[in-house]
């Protein structure tokens, strides 16, 4: 069952009407339009994810409502949707999950650490600095594969000089994963999307197998 814009519509319709009333009776709606279009993606990519790694079997699906202890804005309802699978239950410290977020944006999916573990990303960058076998097959995976892009936060200034360009862009994030970004509608709306994600996400797991081996190692 595929996304249709009429579901992005409703995710926006219901964030501005801010109301639980109105929510409640247009629930239908929301079940038939965004829930189940996301749990039928999401049981599909649970296949792929489980080929890179069977341990990915927690799978957080968002909940409508805002969750108000992470969020600036005071509205009750969001107005995305992501679901994650990962091989923990804590979402905020953990080991690299994968993920997909649709929202009427676009849509985004990925790997990659949320919030790393206490010295992950040290030895991530003691890995990218010695040039791994795990390392080089990351950075090939960036290389040819140009939809893929490198996420997570830098520092202000460059702390790593010495290194190449490739690497500086690994050693220099507080945090780090890999993402694609979408907006053709002729993809978010392809009775294909869950393959399409699934595929991507199969080509992207060298930077979870990097991530991962960081966070096993710390």
């Amino acid at each position: 069952m595929a996304f249709s814009p009429e579901g992005l519509d409703f995710l926006t319709e219901n964030m501005l009407n801010n109301s639980r009333d109105w929510f409640r009776e247009n629930k239908g709606r929301y079940e038939e339009l965004v829930d189940k279009p996301m749990k039928a993606l999401s049981a599909k990519l649970c296949e792929y994810v489980m080929q890179i790694d069977s341990r990915l079997e927690v799978v957080h699906i968002s909940r409508i409502y805002r969750d108000a202890r992470f969020a600036a804005h005071k509205g009750i309802f969001r107005e995305n949707m992501w679901v994650s699978f990962s091989a923990v239950k804590d979402l905020y410290k953990s080991l690299p999950a994968f993920y997909f977020d649709i929202s009427p944006a676009g849509v985004e999916y990925g790997c990659g650490f949320y919030v790393p573990p206490d010295g992950a990303m040290e030895k991530l960058r003691g890995m990218v600095k010695a040039g791994s076998p795990l390392y080089n097959a990351a950075q090939e995976c960036i290389d040819t594969h140009p939809e893929i892009i490198l996420y997570g936060d830098k520092y202000k200034r460059d702390r790593f000089p010495e290194a190449s360009e490739k690497q500086k862009e690994w050693l220099n994030r507080r945090t780090c994963g890999a993402n694609v970004y979408v907006t053709d509608p002729a993809v978010m709306f392809s009775e294909e999307l869950a393959d399409i994600v699934g595929s991507c996400f199969i080509d992207m797991a060298p930077v979870y197998r990097l991530c991962l081996a960081a966070a096993e190692q710390a």
